[in-house]
């Protein structure tokens, strides 16, 4: 659509110039170019990223009655989004400019961007399969969204041992460890991104998946460890003794806080045995990638950071470095007075909107996320893979605030928000070099794009929540509006805000083994550092092992389904694996595309279906493949330990 548009204002749009608060403006400058589309995609980027806050403020509103109001709830999003950018211009040195740093995720875009405006005469065929692909997801994509959502998840093995229930939650991909789950919905099938992510990494993450959801949680369910077998396997929800849903109301006072004597008189939180592991393998992760980047990285850092200081740098003869040399670039104080204006108006925020967290909370949470910017930012630009210090907050929140859940969700949203959103802008920074675009343009297109993404973001949720809000607190996990990153968040709020890491770590707690994953995550990265040593030149089995992308791996779930996990590698096996290998000339001139069309085609009807179908209210009528009680007939059987 910008394509068209581009070119059909740039064929009818006078040439004449005009004023527009004293600066003089070309209406139209030129012919339509790849420069000019990439910006605006840039900009449209910056506008289109789901709000990270969107989580907390419906389960606040959601959970706990709590509305806050537009100018605030608003001031919220846009600060969360922003925050991040004020960090990204200070690492861009070392984030950006590395040739080896090189952001395989915007590949796809660069690739399609060059097929449409380079000579039709070359072009054309690499087009036309980049619309016939386009074209031919969107028409498949009504299948598994709407007609036979069936297609999204083959159980395969819970179907082979229908009426077994051991067979139904190792095979089933909804409720269950998804073995032997194919997906044919690109939905899941694009979860490992496998048409660009590097083939190393995704195997490192795969493992860790498959490791845990193929071995650790079902030994642990069938051997009923911690309790597990009272809960539904793969559950992201809190739970009583009974193994009913944790009734939050029964323990609070009318203030919102935690009332001890009726928690004694109720019951103390569980969680899934898969569910408590995933706090585990976070907190390994997000300790795991500090040691990492020292001891795998520290050189590329240090040389850059060196290299910065002294205005001598050794990757001045990368070619796309060299291109962008004429070009002004944004300076440091530029980023660092953004930084300072959102962490004004975010302070502001803290109060006006009532949320519980103290002014030095919110300096805290930034500066920690600051610091895991440069070994996430590392990873990112060479994996395609973001390490969240989500759970490292929540803990920090949770301590620091137990019995305040407003100040905790609050905390974990600026945690990840600024560490995600930094990394949104390094990766634009990079796909500019690539594109030839100037630093400052970037710049000005990230944070208009950024600045209206939050108007947008709050106008629907209070549509879906005015409309859906019933909807949203069901228990059915694969209903349209089943909002599980909501339901996630009230979850966290329960355990880090309500109770608090005291309470649920404590000496009689069941899960105060969680805490060790802090220790256990540089351990593991400590072994595999010495293995290498070990090993010399003889290390190249090992070089290709990345521990902590298998920490981030096993991290992943019971968050995603795992409906997720063995169409999506298999279908990376295959592209970044045999195609790359064996067809090479194929694979550098169609991959990325193929993959942009799937993703175009298929993100446009997922919007259809929105607009056309679920807020409307349509409901598609019940068949064989649409079955109510098990979209993937899937049944549960009888003789279930625990409740589904």
């Amino acid at each position: 659509m910008i394509r068209w548009m581009g070119s059909l204002m740039a064929k009818h749009i006078p040439n004449q110039q005009i004023s527009v608060f004293g600066f003089d403006c070309d209406l139209n400058p030129g012919p339509w170019n790849p420069k000019e589309h990439a910006l605006i995609l840039v900009a449209f980027w910056g506008s289109s990223y789901t709000a990270g806050g969107l989580g907390p403020l419906s389960a606040m509103e959601l959970y706990y009655g709590k509305k806050m109001g537009t100018g605030w709830a608003i001031l919220f999003l846009m600060t969360t989004q922003l925050l991040g950018y004020g960090f990204a211009g200070l690492y861009r040195d070392v984030l950006v400019r590395p040739p080896q740093i090189y952001y395989p995720g915007v590949l796809p875009i660069v690739s399609l961007l060059n097929a449409m405006h380079r000579d039709p005469s070359t072009t054309s065929n690499i087009m036309r399969f980049f619309w016939v692909v386009a074209v031919g997801a969107f028409v498949y994509g009504w299948l598994p969204s709407l007609v036979w959502p069936m297609l999204g998840s083959l159980p395969l093995l819970c179907w082979a041992g229908a009426g077994n229930w051991k067979a139904f939650l190792m095979g089933s991909g909804t409720y269950g460890f998804g073995l032997f789950d194919v997906s044919l919905d690109w939905n899941y099938i694009s979860f490992f991104a496998p048409l660009y992510t590097p083939l190393w990494a995704n195997a490192n993450r795969f493992a860790g998946a498959a490791f845990v959801c193929w071995l650790v949680y079902p030994i642990m369910y069938f051997v009923d460890a911690s309790g597990s077998q009272r809960f539904p396997a793969m559950s992201t929800d809190t739970w009583d003794e009974s193994g009913d849903k944790y009734n939050i109301s029964f323990i609070l006072n009318p203030d919102s806080t935690l009332n001890h004597t009726a928690l004694a008189l109720y019951s103390a939180p569980y969680w899934s045995g898969s569910y408590a592991m995933h706090f585990f393998w976070g907190f390994a992760a997000s300790t795991a990638i500090i040691v990492f980047a020292i001891l795998h990285h520290g050189k590329l850092i240090f040389a850059s950071l060196w290299s910065n200081r002294h205005l001598k740098r050794s990757d001045d003869s990368d070619p796309y470095v060299q291109l962008m040399a004429h070009a002004p670039r944004v300076p440091h104080s530029w980023y660092i007075a953004l930084l300072v204006t959102c962490l004004a108006v975010a302070i502001a925020q803290l109060y006006g909107g009532e949320m519980q967290l103290p002014w030095w909370g919110l300096l805290l949470i930034a500066g920690i996320s600051a610091v895991f910017t440069l070994p996430s930012g590392i990873l990112f630009g060479i994996a395609n893979m973001q390490i969240s210090v989500e759970n490292l907050s929540e803990l920090i929140a949770g301590t620091l605030f137990a019995g305040k859940p407003m100040a905790v969700l609050t905390c974990m949203v600026y945690g990840r928000q600024i560490l995600a959103q930094c990394l949104n802008m390094v990766s634009d920074l990079k796909f500019a070099f690539y594109m030839k675009i100037p630093e400052r343009h970037v710049f000005y297109a990230q944070v208009y794009g950024t600045m209206l993404g939050p108007f947008v973001n709050y106008a629907c949720m209070r549509l879906i929540i005015e409309s859906q809000g019933p909807e949203m607190l069901t228990d059915n996990p694969s209903g349209a509006w089943a909002a599980p990153r909501t339901r996630n968040y009230y979850s966290l709020s329960v355990i880090w805000g309500i109770l608090g890491p005291k309470t649920i770590f404590g000496t009689d707690s069941p899960y105060r083994w969680i805490i060790l994953g802090l220790v256990v995550g540089p351990a593991f990265v400590f072994l595999w550092w010495a293995l290498r040593k070990r090993l010399g030149p003889t290390r190249k089995c090992v070089d290709h092992i990345n521990p902590v992308i298998i920490l981030n791996g096993a991290a992943s779930f019971p968050i995603f389904p795992t409906t997720n996990l063995m169409t999506s590698f298999l279908v990376a096996l295959f592209f970044m694996g045999y195609v790359y290998r064996y067809f090479p000339a194929w694979w550098s001139k169609c991959n990325y595309v193929l993959g942009a069309g799937l993703d175009c085609g298929t993100q446009m009807v997922q919007l259809a279906v929105l607009l056309v179908i679920n807020l409307p209210g349509i409901t598609m009528p019940y068949w064989w493949g649409n079955d109510p009680v098990a979209v993937d007939r899937c049944f549960p059987p009888e003789g279930l330990p625990s409740k589904f």
